[in-house]
Order: C-alpha cells, then structure tokens, then sequence
C-alpha cells in the first residue's frame, strides 16, 4: 500500500502542473556480426521536471548479451538546467558495473525575445563515475599460516575492481530552428591498466564497442523546426594502451505522425588501425502522450 502511495504521490506531482506529459519508446539498432541492440525508455515529467527509467541491452555473434538499466531524472529553469542517472549493468560473463551521472547547463540568453534569431545559447560541464568488477581478472595474495618449518599457504583470490571517471564540457546553440551542440570528455581511472586486463563496455552512438577511452569528442546537428527532421553526428574517441582511435559518423531521418515520431539512422563505425569499417542501421518509434 505504501508503494502505492509513493507511485501515486510521484504521479500527482508531475501531472498535476502545466506542460505535463508522458513519452514511450524503443530503438532497435542492427549491424554485422549479428549484432542487436535495443533501447527502451519512459519519461513522465512537466516544465520543470522529469523522471527517466530506461534499458540498454545489446549482443552480438560469440559474445553474451550485456543490458544496462538506468533511471535519470531532471529539472530545468529559465538560466540553468541539471539532471542526474543511476546506471547498473548486471553481472554478464563475469562482468559487472554500476554508475552514477550528473550534468549542469546555463543558459547564457536568459529567456529569449519573441521572434529572436538565437533562440538559446548553453554552455555545461558534467561528471559521472563507473566502478567495473571482473571476475575474469582476477588479483591473488598468499597468505601464510602456521609457524616454524611446516608452514602452510593459502591463495586469496579476488575480482580486479576498476573505478573510471569521466568529464567534461558541454556546449549548445540554437537559431532558426537549428541545433548545434558539441561535447568533450575526459577519462581517469584509480589505477594503471595493462593489455591483459579485459577491454570495459563502451557506448559509442547507438554501438556497442570496448576498450580503455582516454578522451572523447563529438559533435551534433539537428534540423527540428522542418516536417522531416533530419540530423547528423560525428565522434572521435581515443584509447589507453596503444589502441587505435575511432570514429563514428552518423546520420538520421525523423518525422512527427500525430502523438507518434518514427526516427530511422545509418551509423559508420571505424574502428582504426586498419581495420574494417562497419555500418549500422536503426529504427526508432516514440509515443508522446
């Protein structure tokens, strides 16, 4: 019953004030190797606030299925705008992460003059935290026991644990309808990595990819005020230990069909060091309610 209430209680306060809405959807994304991932979300906020769960999973041939659930939430004023997530992907081969997320926004402009050209300009910065355990890589101690010459000896064996943090800044202007927004990030961890440690999950777009990221960039334009909304996405991602960089391009098509928007996207995929370019499509439907 207390459940019940809280639920409830959750329900009010975002429907109860103006703007309310609610928003459904899911992404499919298919590419080589058998690879298949699915994205699914919900979102039930206001014109100040919003709640977010969703789940990411993906798999490909001869490797297993990783899922990461989410629940994000957010609030946004005339000035400035924040949110903040909860990530945890379960244990999958061995492997297993949790996360936490946080990104502040300002909004130079203020609120904007009727009819103005540059309808917003921001500028933010952001951070969040992954603390990785594998099973697989694995750190052993000997203990001794016992005392004089027949002394005994054990192994304790535990997961190697990995914390990795990421920020960075953020940076966005629109105008005639236009979006531009671009971001970079940055990447530390609690200690050194080496070549025998297993490569971390990465999310590179809507792709599935692995390794030891270093620093990121990545760049978005979004043509939203035309009835077919097409837009275009270029990231550059660079890696520890020797790995070569990576980049991904891609380019999508959405359009508005009453409460529904249907979103179709074709992503390139380098992996770098020669290695072969790989191509991604997706398929996206959203209700808005």
């Amino acid at each position: 019953m207390k459940n019940k209430l809280i639920v409830l209680g959750f329900f009010v306060l975002f429907t109860g004030r103006a703007g309310a809405y609610f928003d459904a959807g899911s992404r499919y994304t298919a590419g080589p190797g058998g690879y298949g991932g699915v994205n699914i979300f919900g979102e039930l906020g206001n014109d100040d606030y919003y709640l977010r769960p969703a789940l990411n999973t993906y798999k490909s041939d001869g490797t297993d299925r990783y899922s990461t659930y989410s629940l994000g939430a957010g609030l946004d004023r005339p000035l400035w705008r924040g949110s903040a997530e909860v990530s945890v992907m379960p244990e999958t081969g061995g492997y297993k992460n949790s996360s936490i997320y946080a990104d502040l926004a300002f909004n130079l402009l203020g609120k904007p003059a009727d009819g103005a050209v540059l309808e917003d300009l921001s500028l933010g910065c952001f951070a969040g935290v992954t603390s990785h355990e594998d099973s697989f890589s694995l750190s052993t101690t000997t203990v001794s026991s016992g005392s004089g010459r027949k002394a005994a000896s054990s192994s304790l064996t535990t997961a190697f644990k990995l914390n990795q943090t990421d920020y960075g800044l953020s940076a966005s202007a629109r105008a005639y309808g236009v979006r531009l927004s671009g971001r970079f990030t940055k990447t530390a961890y609690d200690q050194d990595v080496t070549s025998q440690d297993r490569q971390l999950p990465l999310n590179i777009g809507s792709i599935g990819a692995s390794g030891f990221q270093d620093k990121a960039v990545s760049a978005r334009v979004r043509f939203s005020a035309l009835p077919l909304s097409p837009e275009a996405g270029y990231s550059k991602t660079y890696y520890l230990l020797d790995q070569p960089d990576s980049e991904s391009v891609n380019v999508g098509l959405s359009r508005k069909l009453g409460a529904a928007e249907l979103s179709v996207g074709w992503e390139n995929f380098n992996p770098g060091g020669g290695a072969a370019k790989s191509d991604y499509y997706s398929l996206g439907l959203m209700f808005s309610f």
